[in-house]
Protein backbone atom coordinates (compact mmCIF):
# COMPACT_ATOMS: atom_id res chain seq x y z
CA UNK A 1 0.00 0.00 0.00
CA UNK A 2 1.42 3.38 -1.02
CA UNK A 3 1.11 6.21 1.51
CA UNK A 4 1.18 9.68 -0.08
CA UNK A 5 1.24 13.03 1.70
CA UNK A 6 0.26 16.29 0.03
CA UNK A 7 2.45 19.36 0.67
CA UNK A 8 -0.46 21.64 -0.30
CA UNK A 9 -3.06 23.23 1.98
CA UNK A 10 -5.33 24.45 -0.82
CA UNK A 11 -8.45 22.23 -0.48
CA UNK A 12 -9.31 22.48 -4.18
CA UNK A 13 -5.86 21.20 -5.15
CA UNK A 14 -6.06 18.34 -2.67
CA UNK A 15 -9.49 17.26 -3.90
CA UNK A 16 -8.27 17.48 -7.50
CA UNK A 17 -5.31 15.24 -6.63
CA UNK A 18 -7.61 12.81 -4.86
CA UNK A 19 -9.80 12.65 -7.96
CA UNK A 20 -6.73 12.05 -10.12
CA UNK A 21 -5.63 9.12 -7.95
CA UNK A 22 -9.16 7.70 -8.08
CA UNK A 23 -9.14 7.69 -11.89
CA UNK A 24 -5.50 6.73 -12.47
CA UNK A 25 -4.89 3.13 -11.44
CA UNK A 26 -1.10 3.17 -11.64
CA UNK A 27 -0.55 3.89 -7.91
CA UNK A 28 -3.46 1.97 -6.42
CA UNK A 29 -4.14 0.94 -3.75
CA UNK A 30 -2.99 3.92 -1.73
CA UNK A 31 -3.64 6.12 1.26
CA UNK A 32 -3.60 9.84 0.55
CA UNK A 33 -3.14 12.24 3.48
CA UNK A 34 -3.67 15.98 3.21
CA UNK A 35 -4.15 18.99 5.49
CA UNK A 36 -6.34 21.87 4.33
CA UNK A 37 -6.34 25.51 5.34
CA UNK A 38 -9.52 26.58 7.15
CA UNK A 39 -12.56 25.64 5.08
CA UNK A 40 -16.02 24.12 5.22
CA UNK A 41 -16.48 21.17 2.87
CA UNK A 42 -19.99 20.34 1.67
CA UNK A 43 -21.10 16.90 0.62
CA UNK A 44 -21.95 16.41 -3.05
CA UNK A 45 -25.73 16.80 -2.52
CA UNK A 46 -25.83 19.56 0.09
CA UNK A 47 -26.99 23.16 0.32
CA UNK A 48 -24.44 25.76 1.50
CA UNK A 49 -27.17 28.11 2.81
CA UNK A 50 -28.59 25.33 4.99
CA UNK A 51 -25.36 23.72 6.14
CA UNK A 52 -23.10 26.60 7.15
CA UNK A 53 -23.07 30.21 8.29
CA UNK A 54 -21.87 31.98 5.17
CA UNK A 55 -21.25 35.46 6.69
CA UNK A 56 -19.12 33.88 9.42
CA UNK A 57 -17.05 32.06 6.81
CA UNK A 58 -16.29 35.25 4.90
CA UNK A 59 -15.55 37.26 8.05
CA UNK A 60 -13.08 34.64 9.28
CA UNK A 61 -11.49 33.78 5.91
CA UNK A 62 -12.87 30.24 5.95
CA UNK A 63 -13.29 28.89 2.43
CA UNK A 64 -16.34 27.10 1.11
CA UNK A 65 -15.74 23.87 -0.84
CA UNK A 66 -17.97 21.18 -2.36
CA UNK A 67 -16.48 17.69 -2.68
CA UNK A 68 -17.49 14.92 -5.08
CA UNK A 69 -18.53 12.40 -2.44
CA UNK A 70 -21.82 12.38 -0.55
CA UNK A 71 -22.24 12.65 3.18
CA UNK A 72 -22.36 15.64 5.49
CA UNK A 73 -20.74 19.02 5.88
CA UNK A 74 -17.40 19.15 7.74
CA UNK A 75 -14.91 21.75 8.95
CA UNK A 76 -11.22 21.50 8.04
CA UNK A 77 -8.26 23.46 9.35
CA UNK A 78 -4.56 22.91 9.99
CA UNK A 79 -5.40 20.84 13.08
CA UNK A 80 -7.40 18.31 11.07
CA UNK A 81 -5.91 15.44 9.08
CA UNK A 82 -7.77 14.25 5.97
CA UNK A 83 -7.29 10.68 4.81
CA UNK A 84 -8.37 8.90 1.66
CA UNK A 85 -8.16 5.14 1.13
CA UNK A 86 -8.32 4.59 -2.63
CA UNK A 87 -8.76 1.09 -4.05
CA UNK A 88 -8.61 -0.43 -7.55
CA UNK A 89 -12.08 -1.93 -7.14
CA UNK A 90 -15.38 -0.27 -7.90
CA UNK A 91 -17.17 -1.94 -4.97
CA UNK A 92 -16.90 0.22 -1.90
CA UNK A 93 -15.66 -1.48 1.25
CA UNK A 94 -17.16 0.78 3.90
CA UNK A 95 -15.32 -0.87 6.77
CA UNK A 96 -11.78 -1.37 5.49
CA UNK A 97 -10.45 2.17 5.96
CA UNK A 98 -11.81 2.70 9.46
CA UNK A 99 -10.70 -0.79 10.46
CA UNK A 100 -7.15 0.12 9.40
CA UNK A 101 -7.25 3.31 11.44
CA UNK A 102 -8.67 1.51 14.45
CA UNK A 103 -5.94 -1.16 14.30
CA UNK A 104 -3.19 1.40 13.71
CA UNK A 105 -4.26 3.38 16.78
CA UNK A 106 -4.67 0.19 18.79
CA UNK A 107 -0.96 -0.42 18.28
CA UNK A 108 -0.39 2.88 20.09
CA UNK A 109 -2.80 1.89 22.89
CA UNK A 110 -5.49 4.30 21.65
CA UNK A 111 -8.93 2.70 21.55
CA UNK A 112 -11.29 3.96 18.84
CA UNK A 113 -14.85 2.81 18.16
CA UNK A 114 -16.46 2.40 14.74
CA UNK A 115 -20.03 3.72 14.48
CA UNK A 116 -22.76 2.24 12.24
CA UNK A 117 -22.12 5.18 9.89
CA UNK A 118 -18.46 4.12 9.60
CA UNK A 119 -17.24 7.10 11.61
CA UNK A 120 -14.65 6.86 14.38
CA UNK A 121 -15.43 7.78 17.96
CA UNK A 122 -13.23 8.32 21.00
CA UNK A 123 -14.82 7.86 24.43
CA UNK A 124 -18.35 8.47 23.14
CA UNK A 125 -17.60 11.47 20.94
CA UNK A 126 -17.01 11.67 17.21
CA UNK A 127 -13.41 12.23 16.16
CA UNK A 128 -13.58 11.23 12.50
CA UNK A 129 -16.33 11.44 9.88
CA UNK A 130 -16.18 9.77 6.48
CA UNK A 131 -17.75 9.57 3.02
CA UNK A 132 -17.45 7.38 -0.05
CA UNK A 133 -17.29 7.54 -3.84
CA UNK A 134 -17.06 4.92 -6.54
CA UNK A 135 -16.58 4.98 -10.30
CA UNK A 136 -16.40 2.18 -12.84
CA UNK A 137 -13.00 0.76 -11.85
CA UNK A 138 -12.11 2.22 -8.45
CA UNK A 139 -13.46 3.70 -5.24
CA UNK A 140 -12.41 5.67 -2.20
CA UNK A 141 -13.30 6.08 1.43
CA UNK A 142 -12.15 9.44 2.77
CA UNK A 143 -12.63 11.29 6.00
CA UNK A 144 -11.49 13.78 8.59
CA UNK A 145 -9.57 13.22 11.79
CA UNK A 146 -9.75 15.93 14.44
CA UNK A 147 -6.42 16.26 16.17
CA UNK A 148 -6.12 19.89 17.29
CA UNK A 149 -8.78 21.73 15.27
CA UNK A 150 -10.38 24.97 16.47
CA UNK A 151 -13.71 23.67 17.78
CA UNK A 152 -15.14 27.16 18.30
CA UNK A 153 -14.68 27.93 14.60
CA UNK A 154 -16.01 24.48 13.74
CA UNK A 155 -19.21 25.06 15.72
CA UNK A 156 -19.76 28.61 14.45
CA UNK A 157 -19.06 27.65 10.82
CA UNK A 158 -21.60 24.83 10.78
CA UNK A 159 -24.59 26.93 11.87
CA UNK A 160 -27.40 27.52 9.36
CA UNK A 161 -27.66 30.68 7.26
CA UNK A 162 -31.31 29.93 6.39
CA UNK A 163 -33.93 27.27 7.08
CA UNK A 164 -35.88 25.83 4.13
CA UNK A 165 -38.85 23.52 4.58
CA UNK A 166 -38.74 22.28 0.98
CA UNK A 167 -35.09 21.33 0.62
CA UNK A 168 -34.14 18.26 -1.40
CA UNK A 169 -30.54 18.34 -0.15
CA UNK A 170 -28.96 15.76 2.16
CA UNK A 171 -28.80 17.17 5.72
CA UNK A 172 -25.76 16.66 7.88
CA UNK A 173 -26.05 14.44 10.95
CA UNK A 174 -24.79 16.60 13.81
CA UNK A 175 -22.73 14.91 16.51
CA UNK A 176 -20.76 15.99 19.54
CA UNK A 177 -17.09 15.94 18.56
CA UNK A 178 -13.77 15.70 20.31
CA UNK A 179 -10.11 16.08 19.39
CA UNK A 180 -7.24 13.69 19.84
CA UNK A 181 -5.23 16.35 21.72
CA UNK A 182 -7.96 16.59 24.37
CA UNK A 183 -7.17 13.02 25.44
CA UNK A 184 -3.55 12.81 24.29
CA UNK A 185 -2.06 16.35 24.47
CA UNK A 186 1.31 15.42 22.96
CA UNK A 187 0.02 13.82 19.76
CA UNK A 188 0.74 15.64 16.49
CA UNK A 189 -0.60 15.14 12.97
CA UNK A 190 2.65 13.58 11.83
CA UNK A 191 2.31 10.96 14.56
CA UNK A 192 -1.01 9.82 13.07
CA UNK A 193 0.47 9.64 9.57
CA UNK A 194 3.39 7.62 10.91
CA UNK A 195 1.03 5.23 12.72
CA UNK A 196 -0.76 4.36 9.49
CA UNK A 197 2.45 4.13 7.47
CA UNK A 198 3.89 1.80 10.11
CA UNK A 199 0.77 -0.37 9.90
CA UNK A 200 1.49 -0.86 6.18
CA UNK A 201 5.24 -1.31 6.80
CA UNK A 202 6.13 1.62 4.60
CA UNK A 203 7.14 5.28 4.79
CA UNK A 204 4.94 8.18 3.70
CA UNK A 205 6.02 9.80 0.43
CA UNK A 206 5.55 13.56 0.15
CA UNK A 207 4.34 14.57 -3.31
CA UNK A 208 5.96 17.35 -5.29
CA UNK A 209 4.22 19.73 -7.69
CA UNK A 210 4.68 17.64 -10.82
CA UNK A 211 1.15 16.23 -10.77
CA UNK A 212 -0.34 19.73 -10.89
CA UNK A 213 0.66 20.09 -14.54
CA UNK A 214 -1.45 17.11 -15.60
CA UNK A 215 -4.50 18.04 -17.65
CA UNK A 216 -6.77 15.82 -15.54
CA UNK A 217 -5.73 17.60 -12.32
CA UNK A 218 -6.11 21.04 -13.85
CA UNK A 219 -9.57 20.26 -15.21
CA UNK A 220 -10.74 18.84 -11.88
CA UNK A 221 -9.38 21.92 -10.10
CA UNK A 222 -11.21 24.30 -12.43
CA UNK A 223 -14.44 22.34 -12.06
CA UNK A 224 -14.22 22.35 -8.25
CA UNK A 225 -13.58 26.12 -8.03
CA UNK A 226 -16.26 27.10 -10.55
CA UNK A 227 -19.62 28.71 -9.61
CA UNK A 228 -21.60 25.99 -11.33
CA UNK A 229 -20.18 23.28 -9.06
CA UNK A 230 -19.76 25.21 -5.81
CA UNK A 231 -23.12 27.02 -5.82
CA UNK A 232 -25.04 25.92 -8.88
CA UNK A 233 -24.99 22.23 -7.95
CA UNK A 234 -27.21 22.91 -4.93
CA UNK A 235 -30.30 20.65 -4.86
CA UNK A 236 -33.79 22.16 -4.92
CA UNK A 237 -34.92 24.40 -2.06
CA UNK A 238 -37.38 27.22 -1.45
CA UNK A 239 -36.99 30.65 0.11
CA UNK A 240 -39.51 33.29 1.19
CA UNK A 241 -38.91 36.77 -0.29
CA UNK A 242 -40.56 40.18 -0.46
CA UNK A 243 -42.22 39.03 -3.67
CA UNK A 244 -43.33 35.66 -2.35
CA UNK A 245 -41.69 32.23 -2.28
CA UNK A 246 -38.88 31.34 -4.67
CA UNK A 247 -38.05 27.82 -5.81
CA UNK A 248 -34.36 27.32 -6.63
CA UNK A 249 -32.98 24.24 -8.34
CA UNK A 250 -29.37 23.70 -9.45
CA UNK A 251 -28.62 27.41 -9.11
CA UNK A 252 -31.63 28.52 -11.16
CA UNK A 253 -34.74 30.34 -9.92
CA UNK A 254 -37.62 28.32 -11.33
CA UNK A 255 -40.59 30.13 -12.83
CA UNK A 256 -41.62 32.17 -15.85
CA UNK A 257 -38.16 33.72 -16.16
CA UNK A 258 -35.43 31.30 -15.13
CA UNK A 259 -32.39 33.22 -13.94
CA UNK A 260 -29.36 32.28 -11.82
CA UNK A 261 -29.73 32.51 -8.05
CA UNK A 262 -27.19 35.33 -7.73
CA UNK A 263 -27.09 38.54 -5.71
CA UNK A 264 -27.37 40.84 -8.71
CA UNK A 265 -30.62 39.14 -9.79
CA UNK A 266 -32.33 39.43 -6.40
CA UNK A 267 -32.03 43.09 -5.42
CA UNK A 268 -35.82 43.61 -5.41
CA UNK A 269 -36.52 40.34 -3.57
CA UNK A 270 -34.79 41.07 -0.24
CA UNK A 271 -33.98 43.91 2.12
CA UNK A 272 -30.36 44.96 1.64
CA UNK A 273 -29.22 43.47 4.98
CA UNK A 274 -30.79 40.12 4.16
CA UNK A 275 -29.30 40.16 0.69
CA UNK A 276 -25.84 40.77 2.17
CA UNK A 277 -26.38 37.91 4.61
CA UNK A 278 -27.42 35.49 1.87
CA UNK A 279 -24.64 36.50 -0.49
CA UNK A 280 -21.54 37.55 1.47
CA UNK A 281 -18.51 38.47 -0.62
CA UNK A 282 -16.48 35.34 -1.44
CA UNK A 283 -14.29 37.18 -3.99
CA UNK A 284 -11.18 36.90 -1.79
CA UNK A 285 -11.61 33.12 -1.79
CA UNK A 286 -12.00 33.13 -5.57
CA UNK A 287 -8.71 34.98 -5.93
CA UNK A 288 -6.79 33.10 -3.24
CA UNK A 289 -7.97 29.65 -4.35
CA UNK A 290 -6.05 30.01 -7.60
CA UNK A 291 -2.77 29.94 -5.66
CA UNK A 292 -0.98 26.67 -5.11
CA UNK A 293 -0.32 27.04 -1.38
Amino acid sequence: MNVFLSPFTNPFINLALEDYFLRDASNLPLVFFYINRACVVLGRFQNPWLECHLPYLVKNDIWLVRRQSGGGCVFHDEGNLNYSFIYPEAKINRSLGVEVLKKAFKAADIELEISPRHDLWLEGKKISGSAFKQIKDSSFHHGTFLISSDLEKLNQSLKHTIVSKDSKSIPSVRSQVTRLKDKYPGVEIQDVIDLVAHYFHTKPFTLDGSLLSKNEVQKSFQDLTGWQWLWGETPQFSLDTLKGPLLIHKGIIKGDTEIPFMKENLISYFEINELERLFPDFSLQQISSQRVF
